[in-house]
């Protein structure tokens, strides 16, 4: 038998029969628990953090497509513009024409603005048949005076603050 071999056997006797005191065992207990939690924590934030980015990943783009379209609020739905002769395309490039007015004028401009727009598209609408050809004489002289005079005016100050920035 080698040399080796005996020391090792006699080492490993030896340690067997040691005793570990038990301020040291519970210090090694406390180290190894104070570890686990440490990691169990770590693992919790990054589970946590993994949820997060998910959520955001999925609720951005649902709030984007759940926003409300600044035409409809002036005509109620596209299926509006498409009754009177107008096409998506047409609904598309208002709704353009709304968003670039709201991000070019103030709040109280583009309440303003939107207010003028609703009375002259609820008369547009008012006198537009389904081929799109519109009837003025079915408006009463009030709104005749209205849709050809008034609204027009106000409406022409935000007209040139909108497409005056180009």
């Amino acid at each position: 038998m080698s040399i080796d071999k005996q020391l090792r056997d006699e080492l490993l006797q030896h340690a067997e029969s040691l005793k570990t005191p038990p301020e040291i065992e519970s210090r090694v207990y406390l180290s190894y628990q104070n570890d686990f939690l440490q990691k169990k924590g770590r693992l919790f934030m990054k589970k946590r953090l993994v949820s997060g980015i998910i959520a955001v990943a999925i609720l951005i783009p649902t709030a984007a497509l759940a926003t409300p379209y600044l035409a409809d609020q002036i005509f109620g739905s596209s299926q509006t513009i498409i009754e009177r002769g107008g096409t998506q395309e047409d609904y598309q490039e208002i709704e353009k024409f709304f968003q670039e007015a709201k991000s070019k004028l103030t709040e109280e401009e583009y309440a303003e603005f939107s207010a003028i727009m609703k009375q002259l598209m609820d008369l547009k609408i008012k006198i537009t048949d389904e081929n799109g050809v519109m009837h003025e004489d079915q408006l009463t002289a009030e709104e005749r005076k209205q849709f050809e005079e008034i609204l027009p005016q106000k409406a022409a100050p935000f007209f040139e603050k909108v497409r005056g920035d180009k």
